[in-house]
């Protein structure tokens, strides 16, 4: 039994020393084979993977940089990525675990922040392209140099939300596959409501579509739009049907860096995408909004007549109003959440001949918005919804108006106030003003007469003596002279005013409006 003891401790021993000698030369080399069974030969493709860590000139496995994100993706033949600052890509070869890297390019972009990023980049490039094998574990992707040392680990990366997210177009599938630059002097952008909407610009028409998105699966159903057409720039409008029909082809989105990247079916990149900045959603009340396109019916969106302009204030205090094209109208309106009711809508009784159909537009403006269930906001956008959900009236934020000054503008009546909430607005053909000198001072036209008096401001509180005017007598149009009397008495109740842009309201001591006026470009001083 002693010797077979002897033999046993001499098998034990030698044994150990083999083993450290194995250890020490895994400690030595630092960027090692593991040791684990290799994983299945699939999941390569398709997939976006971000490095974990990289071999050093130290032959040690270190850890990205704090702040830098360095990817990979492989389809078809080619491998494309982020550095840490530049974009790479390049072909890639593939024969059961063996992988090799070839005409591998980059982007010629210098960063400083964080200190090492440039360092950092060169070593993946030099290390992916001694790459000569990979194997999968779990969801790690492990590159191997020719001795079967794992020089690169990389993870999967979890597809990225564009649920909420706001991209502006930087290149796009021509027919021939490759991807072209957006025309200059072109803007399209992709706008991914919460809501499951996407929506944004074409590059001249607005469009809208319900999107879902599963994973990194992404569907985009059938896009509603505007009906503009822009000459200018050159190759707008191709580009703009080219990027819809291409968004008709999305199956699958991922997001490289700062970039989101919109796949077909076959997996080939066809739109290619830069964040937006996003702007703070404004709030529904106490913004100023221009309609941009209205529904008419079938899913179709129609732009507004040229040359007219339909606005819509919610004020604070429950009450809509603005412009519908031709005629001033107001409204009542209640909130609760993203539900939004209109009701008690009444305009003035203008006619407008021109632009041909303002009436017929704005007729349907006002259908539409007591039809109103719900709204949104998305940046400075509004979209007004009824109750099967259909998107009725898109607005955008005005442009902000200077405001102009009361004193030393010629005023241009467009509505009074008849008592009784009721509003009307000035006789064809008759016109209405007043001018605030500097002096305290009023004067103007009242329709028939011209006239006089006295004010007197306290901030925003004003008072008006009773007025003085001349003495003639007009006949024609109808009503004229009961118009300038009405007028005339509502002077003498006014207690307060504002001035929004180029327009005036006067006002009674309980805030409401009883004369609203609109500045006179051509006679402002």
């Amino acid at each position: 039994m002693a010797p077979n003891r002897r033999r046993n401790k001499n098998y034990i021993l030698a044994t150990a020393a083999l083993l450290i000698v194995v250890v020490a030369a895994i400690i030595a080399a630092g960027c090692t084979a593991g040791t684990s069974t290799p994983g299945a030969v699939i999941g390569l493709t398709g997939v976006s993977w971000s490095l974990d860590s990289y071999c050093d000139e130290n032959s040690t496995l270190v850890g990205v940089l704090q702040g830098t994100e360095i990817t990979a993706r492989f389809d078809d033949g080619k491998v494309t990525g982020l550095a840490g600052c530049n974009q790479y890509g390049g072909d890639y070869h593939q024969n059961g675990t063996a992988l090799s890297f070839s005409t591998l390019a980059q982007t010629l972009k210098y960063c400083e922040e964080p200190r090492g990023i440039m360092e950092q980049e060169a070593r993946f490039m030099e290390v992916l392209g001694s790459t000569a094998g990979y194997r999968i574990e779990n969801d790690r992707l492990l590159l191997t140099d020719a001795a079967g040392a794992t020089v690169l680990v990389f993870t999967k990366e979890k597809p990225a939300s564009i649920v909420g997210t706001s991209w502006t177009l930087a290149g796009l599938a021509g027919e021939d596959g490759g991807l072209l630059p957006v025309v200059p002097g072109t803007t399209v952008t992709a706008v991914f409501g919460a809501d499951g909407r996407i929506g944004g610009s074409a590059g001249c028409n607005r469009y809208g579509a319900n999107y879902a998105v599963h994973g990194a699966d992404l569907m985009i159903e059938p896009t509603t739009m505007t009906e503009m057409y822009c000459g200018e720039p050159s190759g707008v409008m191709e580009q703009e049907d080219r990027y819809l029909a291409l968004l008709a082809e999305v199956a699958s989105c991922r997001v490289e860096g700062d970039r989101l990247i919109l796949t077909d079916a076959n997996g080939t990149d066809i739109l290619v995408f830069e964040p937006i900045i996003r702007a703070p959603d404004l709030p529904l009340a106490g913004t100023d909004w221009v309609l941009d396109g209205y529904s008419t019916g079938k899913d179709a969106v129609s732009p507004v007549i040229a040359g007219t302009e339909i606005t819509a204030m919610f004020a604070p205090d429950g009450k809509v109003a603005g412009s519908a094209g031709c005629n001033h109208y107001g409204g009542s309106y209640s909130l609760d959440g993203g539900n939004l009711s209109v009701s008690s809508l009444f305009s003035t009784l203008m006619y407008c001949g021109e632009p041909e159909g303002i009436m017929e537009q704005e007729g349907k403006y006002l259908a539409l918005l007591a039809n109103v269930s719900s709204y949104r906001v998305q940046g400075d956008r509004l979209t007004l919804t009824d109750a099967e959900g259909t998107d009725l009236l898109f607005f955008v934020v005005a442009e902000e108006v200077p405001p102009a000054p009361l004193a030393g503008t010629n005023w241009v009546l467009d509505t009074y106030s008849t008592g009784e909430d009721a509003v009307s607005s000035v006789i064809a053909k008759t016109t209405i003003t007043v001018t605030f000198s500097p002096d305290g001072n009023i004067a103007g036209n009242a329709g028939c007469n011209n006239y006089g008096a006295a004010y007197r401001l306290d901030g925003t509180n004003l008072s008006v003596s009773p007025p003085v005017s001349t003495k003639m007598y007009c006949g024609e149009p109808e009503g004229i002279m009961e118009q300038e009397a009405r007028y005339l008495t509502l002077l003498e109740s006014v207690a307060g005013y504002r001035i929004d842009g180029n327009r005036l309201d006067l006002l009674d001591g309980a805030g409401g409006i009883l004369l609203s006026f609109r500045a006179d470009d051509a006679d402002r001083s």
